[in-house]
């Protein structure tokens, strides 16, 4: 079945749908808010920090043209299945072999989710922890299936998608993985990733 990025609620009975004000789906009007995952590793999805966003722990967007930004919360909140025969580990996989489904058994990498802005998507990822040694290739895969999942089912907007942004405040350094990382993601979708903890739109 068709997968829609921007359904809600979502089915998630931890995640951020379940609750008010705050919402898997968002459009926010502030001049600067922050994205928060600290409860990823409860299976809950990414949730806006409108008010007085803490810098060390989130991304933060800083809105200085004042338009209508929408955050999209991914991880823990659209289930993903693959499907396809695509498989990570395979050096020789081609985005051909890669397909997706709202149902299966096996869901695929999922980075935290993405905004929505000026005809723009920017997809996220925040590690608020370098995550042991293989981090980097972690967030790489993440954005690499979430982004061929969006482009699969929504065709209409592949164009509007943006260098995906790693958050990661713990770790300020070059990373020794980074550009290779990065040369791999260029290679399966035609864009790399980029390390910065906010973005100005």
């Amino acid at each position: 079945m068709p997968i829609d990025f921007f359904s809600v609620p979502c089915n998630n009975l931890q995640g951020n749908c379940q609750s008010e004000p705050i919402k898997c789906l968002q459009t926010i009007h502030n001049n600067t808010f922050g994205i928060s995952d600290v409860e990823g590793g409860n299976n809950v999805p990414a949730k806006i920090n409108a008010v007085n966003p803490d810098p060390t722990a989130d991304f933060i967007v800083e809105n200085e043209s004042n338009i209508n930004v929408t955050f999209k919360a991914v991880d823990w909140c659209v289930p993903i299945y693959r499907i396809g025969t695509y498989d990570l580990e395979d050096d020789g996989r081609v985005v051909t072999q890669f397909s997706s489904d709202s149902m299966g058994d096996e869901l695929i990498k999922r980075c935290e989710g993405f905004l929505q802005y000026d005809n723009s998507i920017v997809f996220i990822e925040i590690k608020n922890r370098p995550g042991g040694r293989g981090w980097l290739k972690g967030v790489r895969e993440k954005f690499e299936e979430t982004i061929l999942s969006f482009k699969e089912h929504h065709p209409n907007l592949a164009s509007q998608i943006k260098n995906p942004i790693l958050c990661n405040p713990s770790f300020t350094g070059p990373h020794q993985n980074e550009t290779l990382q990065q040369r791999i993601l260029k290679d399966k979708i035609g864009l790399e990733f980029i390390r910065q903890n906010r973005i100005t739109i």
